[in-house]
């Protein structure tokens, strides 16, 4: 783990990082008001750079004390998730899911939220969203695999959702540096 940089160092070990909300934090079951994009351009840009500064997939307003509806998803990989299939910039505000599939696939998840903890979680393997973009345009798109899984993870934070909330069976519930140490 030494090889790693610092950043993901202290997310593994389960620190929480500055600025971001931890679990417990009533921020996080907060309702979540709709923005418009004007509203949320600046919130918009610094969560991007906040989730490129965390090395992440994914951050919602609420992980950051924003009480409204913006996510942004930026799928790269990364030194402990060399394989992760990438996928760039999505910027949404008032995201909606309009459309899930039948079928969903089981799959770990962790979150800066939560730090040093994963567990499996039930999510859609096809998604339609639709949201508004920071420059206004109203959009619908259909999403897959890991970024469907990001978004789905994404936009239950609008809704005061954790990933542990969703989990079906508590016993796959893991440290980071477990599931590190015992993945294939």
């Amino acid at each position: 783990m030494s090889t790693l940089p610092k950043s993901d160092r202290d997310w593994i070990a389960g620190v929480a990082r500055e600025g971001v909300v931890t679990i417990g934090d009533l921020r996080l079951k907060a309702p979540t008001a709709q923005v418009t994009a004007e509203e949320a351009r600046p919130l918009v840009e610094s969560m991007v750079d906040r989730l490129r500064a965390l090395s992440g997939a994914g951050l919602a307003a609420p992980q950051v004390g924003a009480s409204v509806k913006v996510a942004v998803v930026e799928v790269r990989r990364t030194d402990e998730f060399p394989d992760r299939p990438e996928h760039p910039l999505i910027s949404m505000i008032n995201p909606v899911i309009v459309n899930r599939s039948q079928d969903e696939i089981d799959d770990w998840e962790g979150c800066f939220s939560v730090p040093g903890l994963m567990g499996k979680v039930p999510r859609a393997a096809h998604i339609t969203v639709e949201y508004t973009t920071p420059d206004g345009d109203y959009v619908t798109e259909d999403y897959a695999g890991y970024v469907a899984r990001t978004i789905q993870h994404e936009i239950d934070h609008l809704d005061a959702i954790e990933f542990v909330d969703r989990m079906p069976d508590m016993s796959t519930l893991t440290t980071v540096q477990n599931w590190l140490a015992n993945r294939a």
